[in-house]
């Protein structure tokens, strides 16, 4: 998963660099004094030395981890371009007020806002922009924006997991289920992630989401490892070659044992069955999505796959539903919005094209399927 600093980590930064510095002005200041007092031979003992020795080396030691610290720190915000947390969300609300005021629409300035901040952040300028004009940001956005861009800045506004709820009520909701989607949507929550979007979900429509995907979803195999995943922990502490003889054995033969697989899918830490996979792939020469592209087909196929794909790494799992938005005579852009208001703060830049890469190429795949104003907000949004 993608990390960078908030508030709090900024401040506890802040504030460890500010007190290892005062620490070593104080032992620079006794070793000046130590030394000096040797000097003129007023400290002749050999205790005396041997803890002016200690002081210096302790002042070294500082000095090295102060050096270490900000080089790091360096290495970190030059790799993760994010403004910190503790950026003014009423001024970066004001900036899009005054972007979508007068005669026309700043769209670029728009776009950088929403690139430069994480969906938490953009929630709260949001808030801040209701707070300051009593007006919604989707709103005005509505009223400012052309279709394309209001379709994809107007949901990156509304926070993730808001988002994540609706996108899932989509999937449910009338006379049939969108099992496609539902297999997009609920294959790539984790485990934090799913309660944050179980709350979101009953504050939105009162209803427990369990309970609301369990009603809507028929028999099959992928309706039952919908049931699993939904239900497991993920918190399994199985040894990696287990599972990935388990996984051989319940793939060889004349049938598979689905069983099997639901149950290392859905209970399976991500670490282990990554490395599960590996082990698989030593051994057999072959690797676990191909067997399961073997073994299954049609919906329970797909859904497999996705599970897969999220549990064996996550980032690879969104450059995953990015080609699949990017696959064939058009792009399915509903899919491509989606992914981008879900995912695009966690998976970015060198990241994002280092997982894609099993798929191709992002930015020559976005460039040669979107253009204009949508085209820059999206390569800009996932900083490509």
């Amino acid at each position: 998963m993608y990390f960078i600093f908030s508030s709090r980590q900024y401040q506890l930064l802040s504030s460890n660099y500010a007190k290892t510095s005062q620490i070593q002005k104080c032992q620079n200041m006794k070793v000046s004094l130590f030394i000096e007092l040797q000097n003129k031979n007023l400290y002749i003992n050999k205790q005396y030395k041997l803890l002016i020795l200690l002081i210096i080396f302790n002042s070294q030691v500082i000095n090295y981890t102060n050096q270490l610290s900000n080089q790091l720190t360096n290495i970190y915000l030059s790799n993760h371009p994010f403004p910190s947390t503790m950026s003014n969300y009423k001024e970066q609300a004001e900036k899009l007020n005054k972007a979508m005021k007068g005669l026309g629409t700043d769209e670029e300035a728009i776009i950088a806002i929403a690139s430069a901040h994480t969906a938490e952040e953009r929630q709260q300028i949001s808030e801040a922009f209701f707070g300051l004009y009593g007006d919604s940001l989707a709103k005005r956005m509505k009223k400012e924006l052309n279709e394309k861009l209001e379709s994809i800045l107007v949901p990156i506004f509304q926070g993730r997991f808001t988002m994540w709820a609706q996108y899932i009520n989509e999937a449910i909701k009338g006379a049939g289920t969108d099992e496609n989607l539902l297999f997009e949507l609920i294959f790539l929550l984790n485990d934090q992630d799913q309660q944050k979007v179980e709350t979101e979900y009953k504050k939105l429509y009162g209803k427990e989401l369990k309970k609301a995907i369990e009603n809507d979803i028929t028999g099959g195999k992928w309706a039952k490892l919908i049931r699993v995943w939904l239900n497991a922990k993920n918190d399994s502490n199985a040894d990696p070659e287990v599972v990935a003889d388990a996984l051989w054995s319940a793939a060889k033969g004349a049938g598979t044992d689905e069983e099997i697989f639901m149950q290392i899918l859905a209970n399976c830490r991500p670490e282990v069955y990554h490395e599960a996979c590996e082990i698989f792939q030593s051994k057999h020469n072959k690797d676990v999505a191909g067997v399961i592209m073997r073994e299954f087909s049609g919906k329970s196929e797909d859904a497999f796959m996705a599970a897969h794909y999220s549990l064996f790494d996550q980032r690879v799992a969104v450059g995953r539903q990015l080609k699949m938005a990017f696959k064939g005579a058009g792009t399915d852009e509903e899919q491509l919005i989606r992914a981008t208001v879900l995912f695009s703060d966690r998976v970015r830049g060198n990241e994002l094209k280092e997982a894609y890469k099993q798929f191709g190429d992002v930015l020559k795949d976005t460039k040669r399927d979107l253009t204009g104003k949508f085209e820059k907000a999206v390569v800009s949004l996932w900083q490509m």
